[in-house]
């Protein structure tokens, strides 16, 4: 097998199919709601029709991820960035509440299917002691992202119609789509005997003690930018908007640095430290009262959540055969998006009845809760560290580029 390289076929086109979906996901985060209102929506059918888009794409994950260790990862990935294409030009055509309801859990199906592949191929492709730095550096496509569309889909609703949007959203996922093309798939060797159930590895302490650390740690992350935008001003921060640069670029730099030292020091040693440092922020925020204190917030979140996800992820990976990563992952994943509604849905109503401290206070002491339960029921780092883990796999044509 050649040696792995970032600068290889299969990689630069995986980074760019990520941030293209991601792209076209981005650019309706912050204006769907609008087109909803614009249709005669209430507010709880915005809420509806934003979580119906998460509930579909949660659910499914893992069984999407479980074809994908059968039929190979470049299919679902394609399949899924190429309905990313529809969803957006169908959203266009609807003329009621109830189609779109409809029209966001097959979106989210979409979302579900490229998700598990996605993150399973990159599993695939990284060799056993460049783990935790490929997946960081892959993962820096969805931030980098993050950081760009939001803004661009605001404007075009501003400045152009809705119409306009879906079209550009199209536009942007069909590039993604032509970048899935480009990949060479990768399809681990499946071992004899009954595969095991998707309920069976979820199960695994492996899989289960990992996904439950970083539920923990999405709900406070969700709390976090489901309410800053209400929280500073009440607080008198202006322009509290920079947070969220702030963080994406110091989500980037960590990711790519984190990943790196998780493959020489382990991934436990990163992993509890950078949950310590998330624990401190979010308890601090509340004491936050001038821009200069919230940025400072901004690149501790974006340091120490940026660290730990993709870090997480790779152990997932060292201690997942090859054949059952897509369902582990899709098990895994799946929890970051459940614990980012469940820090607006849960944490919400607490900030509402006792204030906005005691609800980020109460977001701090899960993040400590699913820290002390990690530390304690997951097994130090064998080293050499990752050794025990499958090598990366070989593209099917056989090339490791």
């Amino acid at each position: 097998m050649s040696e792995f390289r970032l600068w290889s076929r299969n990689f630069v086109a995986a980074c760019v199919a990520q941030f293209f979906y991601f792209g076209s996901f981005y650019l309706l985060i912050p204006t769907l709601p609008q087109y909803v209102a614009g249709l005669g929506g209430t507010l709880s059918q915005v809420g509806v029709v934003m979580g119906l888009f998460t509930l579909a794409a949660v659910v499914l994950r893992p069984s999407f991820g479980r074809l994908g260790d059968r039929y190979g990862r470049k299919i679902f990935m394609a399949t899924g960035a190429g309905l990313f294409i529809l969803f957006p030009l169908l959203y266009a055509s609807l003329a009621g509440i109830g189609p779109l309801y409809l029209a966001r859990i097959g979106h989210g199906l979409a979302h579900a299917c490229y998700l598990a592949a996605s993150s399973a191929y990159i599993a695939d492709l990284a060799p056993t002691h460049r783990r935790g730095e490929v997946i960081g550096i892959y993962s820096t496509a969805n931030i980098v992202a993050m950081a760009l569309f939001p803004a661009w889909g605001a404007s075009i609703v501003q400045g152009h119609t809705f119409f306009f949007l879906f079209v550009v959203s199209a536009l942007t996922a069909a590039a993604g789509w032509v970048a899935t093309l480009v990949l060479r798939d990768i399809r681990a060797a499946r071992p004899a005997g009954p595969a095991p159930t998707t309920l069976a590895i979820a199960r695994r302490p492996t899989v289960l003690i990992p996904s439950l650390a970083l539920f923990s740690a999405a709900t406070s992350y969700g709390a976090v930018v489901t309410f800053l935008p209400v929280f500073a001003p009440a607080r008198g921060i202006a322009n509290f908007g920079l947070f969220f640069t702030v963080y994406a670029v110091s989500t980037i730099l960590s990711r790519i640095v984190a990943g790196a030292a998780s493959d020489r020091l382990g991934r436990k040693r990163v992993i509890v430290p950078f949950m310590a440092i998330l624990a401190v922020t979010v308890f601090l925020l509340p004491s936050a009262h001038t821009l200069k204190f919230l940025l400072a917030l901004a690149v501790l979140l974006g340091i120490s959540f940026g660290s730990f996800m993709p870090t997480l992820n790779a152990l997932v990976v060292d201690l997942t055969p090859p054949a059952e990563r897509g369902a582990a992952l899709g098990f895994f994943t799946a929890f970051m998006d459940v614990g980012i509604t469940a820090g607006s849905m849960v944490l919400g109503p607490i900030g509402n009845r006792f204030g906005y401290p005691a609800m980020f206070y109460t977001a701090a002491i899960l993040v400590v809760l699913g820290l002390v339960y990690f530390a304690l029921a997951m097994p130090a780092d064998r080293p050499p560290f990752g050794q025990a883990a499958q090598p990366a796999l070989q593209p099917r044509d056989g090339s490791g580029t």
